[in-house]
């Protein structure tokens, strides 16, 4: 059985006529961010921003240069400071809005770009003529849509949530959540839900974070930003980027069918994923029953070794296949046919 781990790089090189390599950011201030440009300070980053001015005082933190200190370990922190200081809880509550709101509007965007075509999809569909008999296991940190979008090309429409993991050809498992993806408000209890707009009730859930108590139900809604259904309000799902998740933010159901499908995986190809989450590396680690053929699709040679390094310190048992593209060539180049028949 194979595995198809996506990281934002994937989503970075997405669209084969306008490769980073030269397509720069500035020409194309849509294009889907790297962890270190989430807070980027122009275009629809800054506009989005703006939208959600309680995140203002920890901005500056987000956008420090240092190559020394990665992002997710900056947002560890401020996340840490949130559970003895209620403002940075509201912060960080506000990041959440954020986060999903400018993802949301970049897919949105990025998609129009895009117009159908994506690496996405011709992966896909290489993968549907060398797949067998077995489904193939797709597991995404990303939030955006754009893979739920490319299975439309294998015939897979996802509107609810269990369409994810039902199909006997592709399963998606969302491990950071999605830009559609809400989650109940359980307590407290808000007014008139049903008389505010959802930007009342999204400021409100920032300004009320510290006492907020989150369940676990699970809602698909495509509105900007997320709010409400109903009289219900909701919260969005997504995991803030930081270095020792320690849950995932998907239904428990996702979870459960992707350990049960891991002992049997024997290959892995990981595409623009820097190996960095240790909870989901445990998780392999786990569940994986064989040494496995993994094959790192990143757009250097080095960075995929950090990748394979980062297994073996997990303790995975692999069989190595660093390669130097990015998403887009590694498409192009055909390399996966070499890799699916080996």
């Amino acid at each position: 059985m194979l595995m198809v781990i996506f990281g934002a790089g994937a989503s970075y090189d997405s669209v084969p006529s306008r490769q980073p390599s030269t397509h720069k950011r500035g020409a194309l201030p849509t294009r889907p961010p790297l962890a270190d440009e989430l807070f980027l300070p122009e275009g629809l980053f800054a506009e989005s921003l703006q939208s959600f001015r309680r995140v203002s005082p920890i901005v500056p933190y987000l956008q420090a240069h240092n190559p020394q200190v990665t992002i997710e370990h900056r947002l560890e922190e401020l996340q840490a400071e949130g559970e003895s200081d209620p403002e940075r809880k509201r912060q960080i509550a506000a990041v959440r809005f954020y986060l999903h709101f400018m993802i949301a509007q970049c897919e949105h965007e990025w998609n129009e770009v895009a117009a159908g075509v994506t690496s996405y999809v011709t992966l896909l569909d290489r993968l549907r003529r060398s797949r067998g008999t077995d489904p193939v296991l797709l597991a995404t940190f990303n939030y955006d849509r754009l893979i739920e979008n490319a299975l439309q090309s294998v015939d897979i429409n996802i509107t609810d949530l269990s369409d994810y993991i039902r199909h006997d050809s592709f399963k998606l498992f969302k491990l950071h959540g999605s830009t559609h993806w809400a989650r109940e408000v359980e307590q407290p209890p808000i007014a008139n839900v049903k008389d505010k707009n959802v930007w009342q009730i999204a400021y409100e859930l920032i300004d009320r974070a510290p006492e907020l108590k989150i369940s676990d139900r699970y809602r698909i809604i495509d509105e900007r930003p997320i709010g409400k259904f109903d009289e219900t309000p909701l919260f969005p799902a997504l995991a803030i980027p930081v270095e020792t998740k320690r849950v995932f933010e998907c239904p428990s159901e996702h979870l459960d069918c992707l350990c049960a499908h891991l002992p049997k995986v024997k290959r892995i190809l990981i595409v623009g994923w820097r190996g960095t989450e240790e909870h989901f590396l445990g998780l392999l680690k786990s569940h994986l029953s064989t040494k496995v053929h993994i094959q790192v699709v990143v757009a250097d040679q080095k960075e995929a070794e950090r990748v394979l390094s980062r297994f073996e310190s997990a303790g995975i048992d692999y069989a190595p296949a660093p390669t130097g593209f990015g998403f887009t060539e590694y498409v192009i180049l055909r390399e996966a046919e070499r890799f699916f028949i080996f």
